[in-house]
This record gives structure tokens, C-alpha cells and sequence, in this order.
């Protein structure tokens, strides 16, 4: 039997579980309390996650807003928001509760967290372990395979939606999971400020790499296509090959990282009996003992 690999996107759930509970944070401040918020929801939907036994356990964090992306390109998330520091200050708090509850948590200054569950999954898969992926960033779609499931957040952090070798092709415009850093060269990625071909849409994108496979073929091919899209391609040659680099994901950080690091701890269940009292939270009551706990 396969062992079974539990990996979080942790910034993903964090930002989701913060802004699902945002009205909250009036009461903390009418109260003089410090928020914990987003530590209440992370922590109950993990719990809800976990409904079976799995071997390895990651979640992962960014070190911080510079990473080796920007070193690559100056302008790369551009405009995206500061991190609210009411969210900063539950970091900490967050974290200890992960790790109270087994899992291993992990940043390295310079990285994404995408490319530590990049190559977290690499390490795993080569271990013959099946892995379960949970973000909301479609980055990580290209770590599909046959034994690397990826669950999307959709609506909050209610739905899930999940994609597999088997239906991934039907969820995302008949491309492949290797595909995705091929199509964002094309389209672009407004959340991570890449600009793609400019004047070049999803549609025209898609038929081009259902067509031709990736962009090195598109070029090769530059005789067949339309003068004008051609144009557009020749144009933005540099930016296109750029953007391809930037969303591909880092899978070789753990090559030579000893597997046992990422086992799962065990549940420290009276520590984190400790913490439910010490924030009071409240609907923790089935989570309440140790064989709920024991996974």
C-alpha cells in the first residue's frame, strides 16, 4: 500500500481563513484583544482536512515578500497589497498551533511556497507516496500526476475542487498539468503580474499549446500560424520565454533532503487542549479527544 503525503499551502489558507472572518476583527479591537481570527478558521478547516492517516505532512510558508522571481524580474506581484499586520501579528500564533497538531512548518528565505510544495511533491513522488495538495493557487496545478492530487479552494474555504490525472484535462481547457507555465507565458497572470504575449487571449492561447505542445514549438512553427499573431509572438519573444521561467515551478530544493524530516508528528494533544482554552474558541468540541486526534 502507498504511503499517503498531506501538503498546505499555507499563505493560501491563511489569507482565506483571515478575510472569511474579517468582521471579527471589530470585536477584537472594541475588546483590546489580540485577533486570532484567521488562527480559529485555519485551524478548524485543517482538522476538517485531515480525514485520514498520512505519513508526511508539510505546510509551507513564504519567507517574505523578495524572493529570486524578483531578482528575475523587477515588476514580478507587483502591486499586491501589504499583508495586514493583523494578520502578521497571528503568524506566530498560527504556526505553533501547526505545529502542535503534527504538521512540519516550513519557509526558506528566497522562496515561494510554491516551490517548496513543488518540490516537496517531487521528493515524495519519488518515494512512490501519494500526495494531497490543498491552495488556492492554480500555480500549483502542475503538479498533477499519478500520484499527486491538487485540491482548490473555491468559494471562501468551503469548497474544494479537485484535480487529477484522470479529470484534469475536462477541468482545465483540455491542456495538461505541464502545460500551465506554457499557457501563462501565452495569457499572462495578472495575480502575479505577468504579462504574457500582449494581445494574445485564453482561447487563442489554448488552441496554439493544444496544437503545438509548449512555446519552443509555437516558435518553430512561426510559418503556420496567422501573420498577425506571429507579429504579436516575435514582439513579446523575451517577455513570453520570461514568463514561462517565472511560473514554473522550483522542484529540486529537497533532492538531497533526508525524507525523514517531513514524517508527521504525533498530536500534542494536551498542548493543544492548552491552546483551544488559552484563545477560547468555541465548536472545537468533536475535535476533543485523543482518538479524533490520533491521524
Amino acid at each position: 500500500m502507498n504511503k499517503k503525503a498531506i501538503v498546505i499551502d499555507g499563505n493560501s489558507l491563511m489569507y482565506r481563513s483571515f478575510y472569511a472572518t474579517y468582521k471579527q476583527l471589530e470585536y477584537y479591537k472594541k475588546n483590546n484583544i489580540q485577533p486570532v481570527n484567521a488562527l480559529k478558521l485555519m485551524t478548524l478547516i485543517i482538522l476538517k482536512l485531515i480525514t485520514e492517516k498520512y505519513d508526511y505532512a508539510l505546510i509551507a510558508f513564504d519567507h517574505g515578500k523578495k524572493t529570486f522571481r524578483n531578482d528575475k524580474y523587477e515588476e514580478y506581484k507587483a502591486g499586491r497589497k501589504p499583508m495586514p499586520d493583523d494578520l502578521v501579528g497571528q503568524i506566530p500564533l498560527i504556526k505553533e498551533m501547526l505545529i502542535t497538531l503534527g504538521f512540519n512548518v516550513m519557509s526558506l528565505e528566497g522562496i515561494e511556497a510554491d516551490d517548496l510544495i513543488g518540490s516537496f511533491c517531487k521528493k515524495m513522488n519519488s518515494l512512490n507516496v501519494h500526495v494531497s495538495v490543498f491552495s488556492s493557487d492554480k500555480d500549483l496545478l502542475q503538479l498533477v500526476n499519478e500520484l499527486t492530487t491538487v485540491n482548490l479552494f473555491q468559494t471562501g474555504v468551503k469548497d474544494l475542487k479537485i484535480y487529477n490525472l484522470a479529470n484534469f484535462k475536462d477541468n482545465f481547457y483540455q491542456l495538461e498539468p505541464k502545460q500551465i507555465p506554457e499557457f501563462k507565458a501565452i495569457a499572462g497572470d495578472s495575480s502575479d503580474n505577468l504579462k504574457g504575449v500582449k494581445g494574445i487571449g485564453i482561447k487563442t492561447a489554448i488552441n496554439l499549446l493544444i496544437k503545438y505542445g509548449c512555446i519552443e514549438n509555437i516558435y518553430r512553427n512561426m510559418h503556420e500560424i496567422s501573420q498577425s499573431i506571429a507579429t504579436k509572438f516575435n514582439q513579446y519573444r523575451k517577455q513570453c520565454f520570461m514568463c514561462k521561467e517565472l511560473a514554473t515551478l522550483q522542484k529540486n530544493i529537497f533532492d538531497n533532503t533526508d525524507e525523514k524530516i517531513f514524517l508527521k508528528k504525533s498530536v500534542s494533544f494536551d498542548d493543544f487542549m492548552k491552546l483551544i482554552q488559552k484563545y477560547h474558541f468555541k465548536g472545537f468540541e468533536k475535535y476533543l479527544s485523543k482518538e479524533i486526534l490520533i491521524y
